[in-house]
């Protein structure tokens, strides 16, 4: 962990990469994914740089987007916090 940097922000890090990382691998852009979730592109845009934060429905929707759920979101981020 980076000096004065917080567990909380290390993790919320964490959260974010695999977020995007999860659009990436979905081969969404963040417009294809806007389009698929019902949300504008810029919104995807500062969701991914951590500017707006998601609740669980917003997050359940857009991983469905990306072809994923919650449970494989849940065990891969508790994998990488581990």
């Amino acid at each position: 962990m980076a000096k004065g940097q917080s567990h909380h922000a290390t993790d919320r890090s964490v959260f974010l990469d695999l977020l995007k990382e999860t659009r990436t691998k979905a081969k969404l852009t963040q417009t294809a994914l806007a389009t698929l979730a019902g949300v504008s592109q810029p919104y995807v845009s500062q969701v991914e740089a951590g500017k707006i934060r998601l609740d669980t429905i917003q997050l359940r929707n857009w991983l469905h987007a990306c072809g994923s759920n919650l449970g494989r979101f849940g065990r891969a981020l508790e994998k990488r916090l581990a």
